[in-house]
């Protein structure tokens, strides 16, 4: 069956480089996208990082996935069943895709045009931004540790330096994407300098795949996905230290990333990070030997390839490794208070139900007797905010038998 649509934009990140900001704008915006013939797929918002995952062979250590396979061959059709001007998907785990798993994905839509996008980001804010991920991820690397290994490589783990510059080295993705699309459909959108007004990131890549940003659904308040501090960072590391790698993905994804990280996240006591001064030097080398190899590429540049080179700004946050220790000792108790309450309410979820055989009448007697019972605590709570509820129990106290 030929694709109905006329165009596919794949937007393959690259990750740290505002993709969780876009996506949760193009989500939000799927109903007034769908009416100006845009296409978004998938079924929830989960379906595209599926998809990629089937494609590509991905599964959660430690734990089955029964919706990933299958979910790839129902993206393609959804979008192949599309009668409207062009399809959108987003999903930055592309970035990690191989030559062969590039031309399945290109061929899938045949005979549609895909356009690849690619969001750029200074290299001296991804650094930053990939170690906190990697704390997320259950990761226990210091900073020094983690960018020494980024600088070079060869001089520690591979999950740590090589597993970085798949992620970065935009040339590498580049390469390899090019196999199966022609340049001229290949887009890169740089995000901006910090200071630039949020919604210039969404006008670039507006511009990059056919979308005119009045299709967008005002943005909703919240934080989206927001970095922790370098207290909280801390607090991480330790804690992925502690557990020993001893939870499998979603184990650790459930109460770590689901329960404890967005309780460290809305914590505002810790500023922000910056690269520290020392790493400068080689930071700025590296990026500017890529800008000068994205220039030579001449793919279609939407915003300035000026973008990605660093900009020094001692006032922009801490070193990350600069941790105060009566901070890390709160962070430490808001996480000890966020794990203990994600435990409680799982427990409480999947709890023993009782099956004993009690007669009706006797289990509507206890029933009627725990409902006295909480009304005698709940009277007690109230009794500390009033004084008049107060008197009345130390009158019920002090009551003759």
């Amino acid at each position: 069956m030929a694709s109905s649509a006329a165009e596919v934009y794949l937007h393959i990140g690259l990750p740290k480089t505002g993709t969780s900001y876009l996506q949760d704008r193009l989500w939000k915006s799927r109903d007034q996208l769908s009416a100006s013939g845009v296409l978004v797929p998938g079924a929830k918002r989960s379906a595209q990082n599926l998809a990629a995952w089937d494609l590509m062979g991905r599964r959660p250590r430690g734990a089955d996935r029964p919706q990933v396979p299958g979910s790839w061959d129902a993206l393609v059709k959804e979008v192949r069943d599309w009668s409207g001007s062009h399809a959108i998907i987003s999903e930055e785990f592309l970035a990690f895709a191989r030559a062969g798993q590039v031309r399945r994905a290109v061929q899938a839509f045949a005979p549609a045009q895909v356009h690849v996008v690619v969001t750029l980001r200074d290299l001296a804010r991804v650094l930053v931004a990939a170690w906190q991920q990697q704390l997320a991820k259950g990761q226990h690397w210091t900073w020094e540790e983690y960018a020494a290994v980024v600088r070079d490589p060869e001089s520690g783990p591979a999950s740590a330096g090589v597993a970085f510059w798949l992620r970065q080295d935009a040339v590498r993705v580049l390469d390899t994407w090019q196999v199966a699309v022609p340049p001229e459909r290949i887009h890169l959108v740089t995000v901006p300098q910090p200071g630039a007004p949020r919604e210039l990131l969404l006008q670039r890549f507006a511009a990059a795949t056919r979308l005119d940003p009045a299709w967008m659904a005002v943005e909703s308040p919240g934080r989206g996905n927001v970095s922790v501090g370098t207290a909280e960072a801390e607090v991480l590391r330790r804690l992925n230290l502690a557990l020993d790698d001893r939870l499998n993905e979603r184990q650790y994804t459930r109460v770590v990333a689901y329960g404890v990280r967005p309780v460290l996240q809305d914590r505002s006591s810790s500023p922000g990070m910056r690269l520290p001064e020392e790493q400068s030097a080689w930071v700025t080398a590296r990026a500017t030997a890529m800008v000068t190899a994205l220039r030579r590429r001449g793919h279609h540049v939407v915003g300035d390839l000026d973008d990605l080179l660093p900009v020094a700004d001692a006032a922009a946050g801490r070193r990350p490794d600069e941790v105060d220790p009566a901070e890390l000792a709160d962070a430490a108790v808001a996480a000890l208070a966020a794990a203990v309450e994600q435990h409680a309410k799982l427990w409480w979820r999947f709890r023993d139900r009782d099956h004993s055989a009690a007669a009706d009448g006797s289990r509507l007697t206890s029933s009627a007797r725990a409902a006295a019972g909480r009304a005698r605590l709940s009277a007690l709570r109230l009794a500390d905010r009033s004084r008049l509820t107060r008197r009345l129990a130390i009158r019920y106290l002090n009551r003759s038998p």
